[in-house]
């Protein structure tokens, strides 16, 4: 058990108030959403794409040591593991909640229908999920056991498959013309790393801030470096999707590219995607020294992290409120959509979830090991300590 302190006690009362919401959402439907016939997908599929995005990412991160053998990344040790668990798990819980009943993903994977991008996501990240329950088994138990690498390298490709799939579910929805595309996979795929390392750095630094992980200090400094290339690699591709979006005005890419410039997304689009997710974490990593600076590489993290999140949410809605355009059928230029207070408190609890399970497995397991069991010097009574403070 979690030992109960003022940061469990407030990730506790998120969770809590996040399982009202879902107790709500199951009885009420979903009228107690912002969601309508309009806007069917809504701050739940954005909370999903984020968790289950993140959680590859932090994988892929793990697998350059474990799989490719780069092992200026294994002061990681095993925690990509267990984080990439802590992230999947509440990703999946959101989707099972915004689905109404649970129990329907375990229906969609024994009722296979193989043309169906959906199906594909939700059986390529249940096999993702068991192969990485199997890996911090073996990386606890037996992480010599023959398996272990053939194990390790399976589930590296079932999360390229799983997030470069969940990409093309947009990709592939040619009604909406602002999802449309064939790099859409690919883009998803160098977010999710993105994501991965915003949550690794920002977990690398809190250990290492309490004196737990000696080596943290170089490992934050590979993962800023990552994080400030993909930051640059995606304002790079707004950039040309915003331009590319208002050339030419083509019907329904327009209004959607319109409705993040200047509509009803351009607040959390300029505001929390553009200007604290991309170019404040760029100024503070490559302007301010932050690569050498681990608290201002610890703060781009935190801001980053959060930018992806609107990314998300801005890409999930955007695609949405912008009317087909259909001869003969007079419709607003922007639909309305607002999340209700049931969707903020499910992604506030997949959060608190999130961390909660992290901090156990810290708690529970010997992280400090890599899968090759070299150990790292820790002060684990004080990081105790200092995270009761």
């Amino acid at each position: 058990m979690l030992a109960v302190n003022k940061y469990t006690a407030v990730l506790g009362v998120l969770v809590a108030c996040g399982l009202a919401g879902a107790l709500v959402k199951i009885i009420y439907g979903e009228h107690v959403l912002g969601t309508t016939d309009m806007v069917p997908w809504g701050m739940l599929i954005a909370g999903y794409v984020f968790f289950a995005a993140s959680a590859t990412g932090v994988g892929l991160i793990g697998s350059l040591a474990h799989v490719f053998g780069y092992h200026s990344w294994d002061a990681l040790g095993k925690r990509p593991l267990f984080l990439a668990a802590a992230l999947l798990l509440p990703g999946f819980g959101l989707i099972g909640i915004e689905l109404g009943n649970p129990f329907h993903m375990i229906w969609i994977l024994f009722s296979p229908n193989l043309s169906s991008g959906i199906w594909w996501m939700g059986s390529l990240y249940s096999i993702y999920l068991a192969l990485l329950i199997a890996e911090c088994y073996f990386s606890q138990t037996n992480p010599h056991h023959k398996n272990e690498k053939l194990i390790s390298t399976l589930s590296f490709l079932t999360k390229i498959a799983a997030v470069s799939n969940l990409g093309a579910i947009f990709a592939f929805l040619h009604a909406r013309p602002f999802w449309q595309g064939g790099l859409y996979p690919v883009l998803m795929i160098v977010t999710a790393v993105l994501s991965g390392a915003a949550c690794l750095i920002i977990v690398t630094h809190l250990l290492d801030r309490f004196g737990y992980h000696s080596d943290g200090l170089n490992v934050l400094e590979h993962l800023g470096r990552l994080l400030a290339l993909l930051l640059a690699v995606t304002l790079i591709f707004d950039i040309w999707k915003m331009y590319t979006g208002m050339y030419g005005q083509a019907p329904g890419l327009y209004e959607a590219t319109m409705a993040l410039l200047v509509g009803p997304l351009s607040l959390t689009f300029w505001l929390c995607e553009i200007g604290a997710g991309i170019i404040l974490p760029l100024i503070l990593l490559l302007g301010m020294g932050g690569l050498q600076n681990r608290q201002l590489t610890f703060y781009a993290a935190v801001l980053a992290l959060g930018g992806m999140f609107f990314q998300r949410y801005n890409f999930v809605i955007a695609g949405q409120i912008a009317p087909q355009h259909v001869v003969g059928n007079m419709q607003p230029f922007f639909h309305s959509y607002s999340p209700s207070w049931v969707e903020w408190a499910l992604v506030l609890a997949a959060f608190a979830g999130a961390a909660l399970l992290y901090l156990l497995c810290e708690q529970k397991f010997d992280l400090d090991k890599d899968e090759a069991g070299a150990v790292y010097p820790r002060r684990w009574a004080g990081f105790k300590a200092g995270f009761r403070a």
